[in-house]
């Protein structure tokens, strides 16, 4: 494992003190475009370090792989998916089709990617799908792709919130360990923090996309073994999902294509009032709150979570108010 960690940190460094050279060798740069914030060609290399390092990891430890190699396939199609996104911007249409296509042939192939339950520890009891078991699990595969490629819109946004999620959902929610996968993306993702925050590289929708299949894979996966508080994993996402849904519907009310780019997310209102950091801390302080004092204080999570989702709303109509002036 300790060689696992030594090559992946050199290999990440190695890649981000020479994105530059790399993103315009590839073609993988984000040019600044109307409702983008960056004013400058910024490198994509995001994605390809966190494959790299979960390769590395994989290969350096290979009497583990069979144990991760479906989700190793999803994670590597997601990666694809993106880098082909990064490099000829798709169609939407597309992306959401082959999506489900993919999520489709993995089910045939792996029973526990399936959502066949849901668990609520309120009522210690569990809800069964039986026959809407796919199509709720490609629904929620759906969501949770959407919503976290659509919060990748400032520097550490998505890079902080991954790293908090991938820690609280295995030590607060599972209650394990981290797995080699798990270190992998945790230790890429510290690396590409500090590269994010100077500017030197994004994640891109590669990197979105690979992140956003992980904590896909990772919830359907453990959710099959076992019993996972939904409203526990709901409250995580909550803010980023009901963000998406609400620009979802603002774009189709003004005639827009639903999941077109635009300045009017939460991360990007706030942003405008404050600087990075506090635009940040406090997405993340909405986002995670109601799962730590949840588990710390041992307070229902159904309390606390509408208390985060009202903030939310309380803030959208007064930044929507004063942006619009």
């Amino acid at each position: 494992m300790i060689y696992s960690i030594i090559i992946s940190i050199i290999i990440s460094l190695l890649i981000s003190l020479n994105t530059n050279y790399l993103g315009n060798k590839t073609g993988l740069v984000d040019k600044p475009f109307t409702n983008k914030i960056h004013s400058t060609n910024v490198p994509l290399m995001g994605g390809p370090i966190i494959f790299i390092v979960i390769f590395i990891f994989l290969i350096t430890n290979y009497r583990e792989f069979n144990l991760y190699s479906y989700q190793f396939l999803f994670l590597s199609f997601f990666f694809l998916l993106g880098l082909i996104d990064d490099k000829i911007n798709l169609n939407s249409n597309y992306k959401i089709l082959l999506v489900i296509l993919f999520s489709l042939i993995l089910i045939n192939f792996d029973e526990s990617f399936l959502i066949h339950k849901i668990y609520f520890e309120i009522l210690d009891s569990e809800y069964y799908f039986g026959n809407f078991k796919i199509p709720i699990t490609l629904l929620c595969i759906l969501l949770l792709y959407i919503a976290m490629n659509m919060s990748d819109g400032i520097n550490c946004l998505l890079v902080s919130f991954s790293i908090i999620s991938l820690i609280v959902i295995n030590y607060f929610i599972f209650g394990f360990s981290l797995n080699i996968l798990d270190l992998s993306i945790l230790i890429s993702l510290i690396i590409i923090f500090y590269f994010n925050y100077k500017n030197k590289t994004f994640l891109g929708n590669s990197g979105a996309s690979l992140l956003a299949a992980y904590f896909i894979y990772k919830l359907i996966n453990v959710n099959y073994f076992n019993q996972i508080d939904v409203f526990k994993v709901i409250s995580i996402y909550l803010i980023m999902g009901v963000d998406m849904v609400r620009l979802v519907i603002l774009r189709l009310i003004n005639k827009n294509n639903p999941f077109a780019r635009d300045l009017k997310h939460f991360h990007h209102l706030l942003l405008k009032k404050m600087n990075l950091i506090l635009t940040i801390s406090l997405y993340l302080i909405l986002s995670f709150s109601p799962i730590l004092i949840s588990e710390i204080f041992n307070f229902s999570i159904l309390f606390l979570t509408p208390i985060s989702l009202m903030i939310y709303f309380y803030m959208i109509k007064k930044l929507s108010f004063t942006d619009d002036k």
